[in-house]
């Protein structure tokens, strides 16, 4: 890949642009690749285009706590695929490029419907970027910040679809551990797909980003810097739901810290006195994934995608899932767990 980024010579004649919207020509000359510019006569926000290796980044997609994400056209294969291009202060140590890759290659071997496939990535300018998947529609939160809340037919939806990608990371060992409206890409059809895999683990080592991002859907054991597993990402589906029903994440405040602090000593709201109209046994699913203690979530990702799949289609009985058992999955995380605790005490000890 080039080394710099370098105007898109398939987009820019002459140091003019013309809309993508109106058409209209405008003069970049004084502008830098992927600066923003407003169109003057239909004020749509574009960015000027620029040239990454193959690439032409053309449009602005999204920006998160890691980088910004761009429309980019693949001339080999004709056709578009998504950009993202991480923050310039998160530029990689070598220590951390590794595990970046590392992340990124087993992200890369997940062939799930319901996981953003990504291609291939690099560096330009000292900066990740990561070649990716581009959904057709948006993500979770555009959609939230647009309609403010979703119906529960499609929050069930979008949770068995979640789940079936989570389910296909995890049978590699990997785990998400970011999972929030942003990172729910939604197709045109409705179904959903989960982004940034990996991401999430590159900047919890030795980067500091709002706590590896935002706070109201971290679960508890994360927050308190415990051992986690699947179950974590449950939870922060749970309340990634939770806000999408309700319009507001289950716990807020006025810093990232004093939703933390409330998300460890309140108790877990359930759904359904919020708001009235869901069903109880949606409330129930939620609730049982925002549990405080992972012991007390689902034990797997097949006793939480059945259940689901039950609730849509209507033979879901309540109280069900509060009579499910431990597998042997979890117990082996448990067991796994304890000795770590045990082998940190003999450490500190010596």
């Amino acid at each position: 890949m080039n080394q710099e980024l370098l105007f898109s010579n398939s987009r820019i004649k002459n140091r003019q642009l013309a809309c993508i919207e109106c058409g209209t020509v405008l003069d970049v000359g004084s502008f830098k690749p992927l600066d923003p510019i407003f169109c003057p006569n239909c004020k749509t926000e574009m960015v000027v285009p620029a040239k990454l290796g193959i690439y032409d980044l053309y449009r602005f997609l999204g920006e998160g706590a890691m980088g910004r994400v761009y429309l980019a056209r693949d001339p080999v294969l004709k056709r578009d695929v998504a950009v993202k291009l991480l923050r310039e202060d998160l530029n990689a140590t070598p220590k951390m490029w590794t595990l970046l890759e590392n992340e990124a290659k087993a992200a890369a071997a997940i062939t799930h419907n319901n996981v953003i496939h990504i291609y291939t990535m690099g560096k330009v300018l000292g900066r990740p970027y990561i070649i990716m998947e581009v959904a057709d529609f948006a993500s979770l939160d555009d959609i939230l910040e647009d309609e403010g809340t979703i119906d529960e037919a499609l929050a069930i939806q979008i949770s068995i679809d979640v789940m079936k990608g989570l389910r296909a990371a995890y049978k590699n060992e990997l785990i998400h551990g970011d999972i929030k409206p942003a990172n729910i890409l939604i197709t045109h059809k409705g179904r959903a797909k989960v982004a940034d895999f990996g991401l999430a683990r590159f900047l919890k080592h030795g980067q500091q980003v709002e706590r590896w991002g935002t706070p109201y859907y971290i679960a508890p054991e994360k927050s308190e810097q415990i051992s986690e597993d699947f179950r974590s990402d449950l939870y922060s589906l749970g309340g990634t739901l939770f806000h999408a029903i309700a319009g507001h994440a289950p716990f807020e405040g006025e810093t990232g810290e004093e939703v933390i602090s409330k998300s460890l000593k309140q108790t877990t709201p359930q759904l359904k006195k919020i708001c009235p109209d869901i069903s109880g046994e949606f409330s129930e699913l939620v609730f049982k994934m925002m549990q405080r203690n992972p012991d007390d979530r689902f034990w797997s990702y097949d006793q939480a995608i059945t259940c689901f799949e039950k609730l849509q289609e209507g033979s879901y009985v309540l109280g069900s899932c509060k009579k499910l058992k431990m597998g042997k999955n979890a117990k082996r995380r448990k067991t796994k767990s304890l000795m770590q605790k045990i082998s940190s005490l003999v450490m500190d000890h010596d």
